[in-house]
């Protein structure tokens, strides 16, 4: 019986031991610039009134996307409110949908990989250190599997990284990008073609998965809810594609396939004739990041196309 009860004490303290070390222990340069720049372009998104356009992806949202382009085009007030891929698009949405209102437009060029995140994935991306170090007040909604699973996703290496990343900061190191580098709008800013040449052979030996995309997963169930939700509050949502080199084959039936998604739930689906393929000395860092220049002429062409979509009713 002492045993037994010498052993339930060392789990309860390995558990309360395990609980206060990562309570505290974060990742400030890799994921604690998450919910800083959400809160800025939540708190810009707030003082627009509506109808606004808001801008919703990935890291290619941010990147590849500019508002000041949009606006010129489509004469909206503009938000971006992309994050990044790693985020759960679940989590995303608790943040972005309160922003919207009636008569509002969301374009979303999702990165293709966002379509094949089944629950488990989604639920164990970078939003749980979220979830635990800056979103409690969202955590506590939660039910309390989806509560357990934040709290236990924390690792060894991820105490490592946490330990370094907290000396670095410290010591003042910055990233390449981060919530200095956005525009007011929340779009990336400055990653100029110059200093992306360094990882133009990177790119160009980069690929993404080749495979078809699931014709159901549980992002798509997500998206799909999200898209139910925004017809039914008269929010207009138009799906589009991410940019990428144009030395990458994408099979066509990947645009049909999303358009039938959008289209599906009552929304619209729009595809420039370069389908948002660009030549390599177009890309900044990755295969989904344009440079500040084509990001630009990319927003514009976009822009125009989305001001001729909603122009029908």
């Amino acid at each position: 019986m002492r045993s037994l009860l010498a052993f339930g004490a060392a789990m309860m303290s390995s558990v309360l031991l395990y609980l206060a070390v990562f309570a505290v222990v974060d990742r400030p340069l890799t994921l604690g610039e998450i919910p800083a720049a959400a809160r800025i372009k939540a708190d810009y998104a707030r003082g627009l009134p509506s109808p606004k356009l808001a801008i919703w992806a990935g890291s290619n949202g941010r990147y590849s996307h500019r508002c000041s382009a949009f606006t010129a085009t489509t004469g909206m007030a503009c938000v971006n409110l992309s994050i990044a891929v790693g985020v759960g698009i679940d989590f995303q949405l608790l943040q972005i949908e309160p922003l919207l209102q009636r008569g509002d437009v969301v374009y979303v060029p999702l990165e293709y990989e966002h379509y094949r995140v089944g629950r488990e994935e989604m639920e164990s991306g970078a939003e749980n250190t979220v979830l635990v170090h800056h979103r409690r007040d969202i955590l506590w909604t939660l039910s309390p599997a989806r509560i357990a699973r934040a709290w236990g996703s924390f690792d060894l290496p991820f105490l490592i990284h946490g330990l370094i990343e907290t000396g670095l900061d410290e010591f003042g190191f910055k990233r390449r990008s981060g919530i200095t580098s956005l525009s007011p709008q929340g779009d990336e800013t400055g990653h100029t073609a110059e200093r992306g040449r360094p990882y133009r052979e990177f790119i160009r030996l980069a690929s993404i998965d080749p495979r078809p995309l699931p014709g159901s997963s549980h992002a798509i169930e997500v998206l799909a809810g999200f898209l139910d939700r925004a017809r039914q509050g008269g929010i207009r949502v138009v799906g589009g594609l991410p940019t990428l080199p144009d030395h990458l084959h994408i099979n066509p039936a990947r645009d049909i396939q999303l358009q039938a998604l959008f289209e599906r739930h009552g929304h619209h689906f729009v595809v420039l004739p370069n389908r948002s393929q660009y030549p390599l000395d177009c890309f900044f860092d990755t295969v989904y990041h344009l440079n500040e220049g084509c990001q630009l002429t990319h927003s514009a062409a976009v822009g125009r196309l989305l001001a001729r979509t909603m122009a029908l009713r």
